[in-house]
């Protein structure tokens, strides 16, 4: 009796860490997506910032429920509850192990050549207010990066070429003297000379790609974290629901 104590309440503590996350997310989500104080306005790709929003408050308020399901399951000692929790967790558990084998299957099959028809089609310059460009000059000066494989991008009848047919490419992949897009270039006319440490001449594809593998183990071990968190949670709730009357 003492060890089914001692998991109710271990799965209870479990759940209101689940439920405090949960609230935070969706409070969080709530707040970039209402905009506060202008908050938005230093992002370039609104759109995605939205979307990104949504999909954090979605999230916070679907673990918010769970926590708040495996709480009142535990406390209750309520075996349909128990059930609907376990399930639940089931089901997010086989969601993620399917989401990490089909992503370990397809990301070496991304090519660079369907980002590159993108940006040849799309990306309108330094100016370009649509979100594709937008989003396009952010990565460029974030990343210290060129187009998606190199300043060459930008020629060869792009969009970009059609519109400023005086420029070689934009001024985001020129450096900078920081990484923010108000920083000066360090000399426009050397970019456009093409003097080594005025232009990035790397693409942002294989730059994007050693990023991510240089920092893949953090995301992976937080990943393998929740993956064994959830499966501690199905386990006390299987015991607990084989043991409450």
């Amino acid at each position: 009796m003492g060890v089914l104590s001692c998991m109710k309440y271990l799965m209870f503590i479990f759940n209101v860490l689940v439920f405090a996350g949960g609230t935070c997310l969706a409070a969080m989500g709530v707040w970039v997506a209402v905009d506060p104080a202008g908050f938005q306005g230093i992002v370039a790709a609104r759109a995605v910032l939205s979307a990104g929003a949504w999909l954090l408050l979605a999230v916070g308020i679907a673990l918010s429920l769970l926590g708040f399901l495996g709480c009142c399951g535990a406390l209750r000692r309520s075996r349909p509850l128990l059930l609907l929790f376990f399930i639940l967790v089931s089901l997010i558990f086989l969601m993620q192990l399917i989401g990490a084998v089909l992503f370990l299957v397809h990301w070496k099959q991304v090519q660079p050549e369907h980002f590159l028809s993108e940006l040849q089609r799309n990306y309108g310059g330094d100016e370009g207010a649509e979100v594709f460009s937008t989003a396009w000059n952010t990565l460029m000066v974030t990343f210290s990066c060129c187009g998606v494989l190199g300043p060459e991008d930008f020629g060869n009848g792009s969009r970009f070429q059609e519109l400023h047919p005086g420029m070689p490419w934009p001024r985001a992949c020129c450096a900078r003297d920081g990484l923010l897009q108000a920083g000066e270039l360090l000399g426009w006319e050397q970019c456009q000379d093409r003097s080594p440490g005025y232009i990035h001449e790397q693409g942002c594809f294989s730059t994007f790609g050693k990023t991510l593998q240089r920092y893949i183990s953090l995301p992976g071990t937080c990943s393998l974290a929740v993956l064994g968190i959830e499966i501690f949670a199905m386990f006390f709730a299987f015991c607990l629901y084989y043991n409450f009357d």
